[in-house]
């Protein structure tokens, strides 16, 4: 029997987070800017993958020691260097594309004029020539991703004005819809043109030449580096696992943190392509592969504590979450215990997964495992950490995971076990001890009365 005082406290726990975090992560999750961001940053996967892709391609002759491979790169190595400056040496100009584009969508605007806006407001402010004219596009990576969040959001709003008070150029019935939505992007397009030109002038003269992505970087810093922190990092997870804890998918934070992963990953493949230390250890492929491994909670050892029990029921939901887990889906155990809302798992589910998730990531700082750079595709658990720093190592430290979240959840789930096999051994007994047999009760359901 459940202790009425420990319900209690669990109900106004819930109550309080309730009233609190879920509104925030309502409003978090159906803000159209948020959106426009989390969905932009979705859409640049392939362009990091394929930038990680041609960082690691080089390094193969550090492996193959042969003298054809060695010639290969060195007459064709340029290759990968050409995809990397084309993907993430430009992933802040295809953010602003992106993010325009779902956010024009949400208003009803013309997509590709507003994705034209947006990447002409952001290459005034973040391109620069040299003495010689050529084009110097130090800014258009990472480096202007926060730059082209901003950017998105304030072109596609300037261009929402000008159709909303019909301060655009109206052609006649008749004309082609392409031609009139380029004739209603005269006025916008000069209005944007004339802002960001001035923008840009009081950058230059305020900061001395420096260009607006680096201060706004200068001034994110200290918000920017402090997610590097284990502390911090530990705080994210906790709060990531609150969320999936009351049903709220943890998503609703990408909105930040997406950005901030892009960033990290860019600049630690520019620090291996430099042959420099890397020095982040948050990236997409680190919270996937480590903090989600198995699923949210690092919730493995769950399932391998529900294989081995005594209860039919929890035996069949290990069962059947087994496989999904070992590919980072852990939704069947999430509904099917249920972990959700459920207090019994609360404490080892958001406080314990946290932890068992970044010990990588403690192990990263400590030396003991290489820095992140590479987000894998979707590949199973033990596959996809290695692969996202290439370290063999990352296959022991998740071995090590897994111990751990067994011994972390075993105490907790046999609570659950015995409340459920007195449960099933009650529901034995009534059926036991049943006057009217089941072919009766199937012969009397059939009746018509």
């Amino acid at each position: 029997m459940e202790n009425p005082q420990k319900q209690s406290t669990f109900d106004k726990v819930e109550g309080f987070i309730r009233k609190t975090l879920v509104p925030v992560a309502n409003k978090v999750d159906s803000n159209p800017y948020l959106t426009s961001i989390k969905k932009g940053m979705v859409v640049m996967t392939p362009v990091l993958l394929l930038g990680s892709i041609a960082a690691i391609f080089p390094s193969i002759p550090e492996f193959i020691k042969t003298q054809g491979v060695a010639n290969w790169f060195e007459t064709y190595g340029y290759i990968f260097s050409i995809i990397s400056k084309v993907s993430l040496g430009l992933v802040g100009l295809y953010a602003v594309l992106a993010i325009s584009y779902f956010l024009s969508e949400h208003y009803k605007l013309y997509t590709v004029g507003s994705m034209m806006l947006s990447a002409i407001a952001f290459l005034i402010v973040s391109m620069d020539v040299d003495e010689n004219g050529n084009i110097i596009a130090s800014y258009l990576d990472s480096k202007g991703l926060f730059t082209a969040i901003f950017i998105a959001i304030i072109s596609v709003k300037i261009y929402q004005f000008f159709t909303k008070h019909k301060l655009v150029i109206k052609m006649p019935e008749g004309v082609p819809d392409f031609v009139s939505s380029s004739f209603e992007l005269i006025t916008p397009t000069a209005a944007i043109g004339v802002l960001f030109i001035i923008i840009r002038a009081v950058t230059d003269s305020l900061s001395g030449g420096v260009l607006l992505p680096q201060v706004i970087m200068d001034v994110l810093a200290p918000a920017i580096g402090g997610l590097d922190s284990l502390w911090v990092i530990y705080f994210v997870l906790v709060l990531r696992l609150v969320f999936w804890f009351f049903g709220i998918h943890s998503a609703v934070l990408s909105p930040i943190l997406s950005p901030i992963a892009v960033q990290y990953l860019s600049e630690n493949i520019a620090a291996h392509e430099a042959g420099q230390p890397l020095q982040h250890v948050i990236t997409g492929g680190t919270l996937s592969a480590f903090a989600n491994f198995s699923g949210s909670g690092v919730t493995i050892g769950l399932v391998l504590a529900m294989l081995i029990s005594r209860s039919s029921r929890y035996r069949k939901v290990g069962a059947v979450g087994l496989l999904p887990s070992l590919f980072g889906i852990n939704e069947p155990i999430l509904f099917g215990v249920p972990i959700i809302l459920n207090p019994v798992l609360m404490i080892p589910f958001i406080f314990g997964g946290a932890f068992v998730g970044m010990i990588p990531m403690i192990c990263m700082k400590l030396g003991f495992l290489n820095y992140p750079m590479f987000d894998p595709p979707y590949v199973p658990v033990f596959m996809e950490g290695f692969l996202t720093g290439f370290d063999w190592r990352s296959i022991i430290i998740q071995i090590v995971q897994v111990g751990l979240s067994f011994g972390l959840y075993l105490p907790f789930f046999k609570v659950l076990e015995k409340q459920e096999l007195e449960r099933e051994a009650l529901k034995e007994a009534e059926d036991a001890y049943s006057v009217i047999s089941d072919d009766d009760e199937q012969y009397l359901a059939d009746i018509d009365f």
